[in-house]
């Protein structure tokens, strides 16, 4: 089985997502919706790579900073309770809150 990574994530797709910190895990399932960078939406981060032309996710967030275009979201829905949240881009991984912990994925 592929790892998951948000390197594979793609829109619809339902996945325990979240972030651990410690021995404490914060993580549910949730549907990923897409990828967002102002007013640009995509659904794999392949696409969001290929429309700012970079390989990787610390060059994604340099481009996107040089262009200032703003933060870089994968956005999410809790299955169970319908909100919606997002996790940032931020020193080449994707962060939760504002203690920037790491988000973590595993299948649901």
């Amino acid at each position: 089985m592929k790892k998951l990574t948000v390197n594979n994530l793609s829109s619809g797709q339902i996945v325990r997502s979240g972030y651990k910190r410690g021995d404490r895990d914060f993580t549910d399932d949730n549907r990923f919706v897409q990828f967002k960078i102002g007013d640009a939406r995509f659904f794999t981060l392949a696409e969001v790579k290929k429309a700012l032309n970079v390989t990787n996710l610390r060059d994604l967030e340099a481009e996107a900073d040089k262009r200032e275009l703003g933060s870089v979201y994968a956005e999410w829905i809790n299955c169970d309770e319908g909100h919606h949240w997002s996790a940032y881009l931020w020193q080449g991984a994707f962060r939760c809150g504002s203690s920037a912990d790491r988000l973590t994925l595993t299948a649901a």
